[in-house]
């Protein structure tokens, strides 16, 4: 990497690798999947459940390191910092303060036992030498920021005296409390209804906006990576598929899965009554019984011989960003589109 690009990049993951278990019956959630991500940048992780978006973001942060039962390879780079040669201790530095994490389900995640307030202020004395008069003033104001009603009041509020909608408000604030450079955000949208989801959205725009903090945004929604993401990594049976800009890779995708993603959105010029296309089959378990070849190859309508060979992650074009992993020529699949 050029010292441009080492200017220009806050994270960059090269050949990260997940696994779950013992050598004779390992999982392998993640395999060899690599990005680059600068600052201010927004980064859309797409791909059905159980593909290895979660066991990524994870890794990232460092949450898989205290779990016997998992090992990571590879580098994941941060601001010039290894993550992965970072003890413990020095990784509860970088966690929370440089980089933060908004979970799938707050409810889970916020303890019931404490109330909201003293949840924040934890992650500010831990990272911050404010008083305690200032961490009482800095949560009211990032309760405020993310949109809570009466915060004064609702500080002293537990977990279960919030809407599903307000606990993950709660959850983004407790997440920004320190100002870190890389929010990564998986799922925040889906246990909401469409108002909601469309709310949480904004507010993460806003805060993107006046923070210019950089967001890893885990999804299995196209819909929502067109919001608000600069990029997209789509990910298939623990392998990058297809990675580009999202106006690109919305307008000319490259891989059967991908275009499979796109095509399964409904839209408003569609008749009412037509079905929506489907990709035919279901992924294949995280374990040693994926495909041979292109792992995506049982459920391709295109697949053909080349594809009992594994293909590797190529570029469209000689000047271009956009990746992707098939055997298939593009001009055929823009054919078949």
């Amino acid at each position: 990497m050029s010292s441009t690009q080492a200017d220009q990049t806050l994270l960059e993951a090269t050949d990260l690798r997940v696994t779950f278990g013992p050598p004779e019956a390992q999982v392998v959630a993640v395999d060899g999947v690599s990005f680059r991500l600068a600052p201010g940048e927004v980064l859309g992780i797409v791909g059905e459940s159980g593909c290895g978006k979660t066991a990524l973001a994870r890794s990232v942060i460092g949450l898989n390191r205290t779990d016997p039962r998992c090992r990571v390879t590879g580098q994941v780079q941060f601001r010039g910092r290894d993550l992965l040669g970072l003890s413990e201790r020095q990784m509860r530095g970088v966690r929370g303060r440089e980089i933060a994490m908004i979970f799938q389900d707050p409810l889970t995640s916020l303890n019931p036992l404490q109330r909201i307030g003293t949840q924040i202020g934890e992650v500010l004395r831990a990272h911050t030498d404010l008083s305690a008069s200032a961490i009482v003033a800095r949560t009211i104001e990032l309760l405020r920021l993310v949109g809570i009603p009466h915060p004064e009041a609702r500080i002293g509020a537990y977990p279960h005296q919030f809407s599903g909608g307000m606990r993950q408000r709660v959850m983004i604030a407790l997440a920004i409390a320190c100002d870190p450079a890389l929010l990564i955000a998986d799922e925040p949208t889906t246990a909401l209804d469409v108002t909601m989801q469309m709310q949480i959205l904004g507010l993460l725009a806003r805060l993107r906006q006046r923070t210019g903090m950089a967001m890893i945004l885990i999804t299995h929604d196209f819909g929502v990576v067109a919001e608000v993401a600069d990029r997209v990594l789509v990910m298939y049976a623990g392998q990058c598929v297809e990675a580009g800009e999202v106006g690109e890779i919305f307008r000319h995708p490259q891989h059967p899965y991908t275009a499979g993603l796109l095509a399964s959105i409904p839209s408003a010029e569609q008749p009412r009554m037509r079905r929506l296309p489907a990709i035919r089959g279901t992924p294949p378990a995280p374990g040693r019984d994926r495909p041979a070849g292109c792992r995506f190859r049982p459920r391709c309508d295109h697949a053909a011989a080349p594809c009992l060979e594994p293909p590797a992650l190529k570029r469209h074009a000689a000047a271009s960003d956009h990746l992707t992993r098939c055997w298939l020529p593009h001009r055929q699949l823009e054919a078949a589109r």
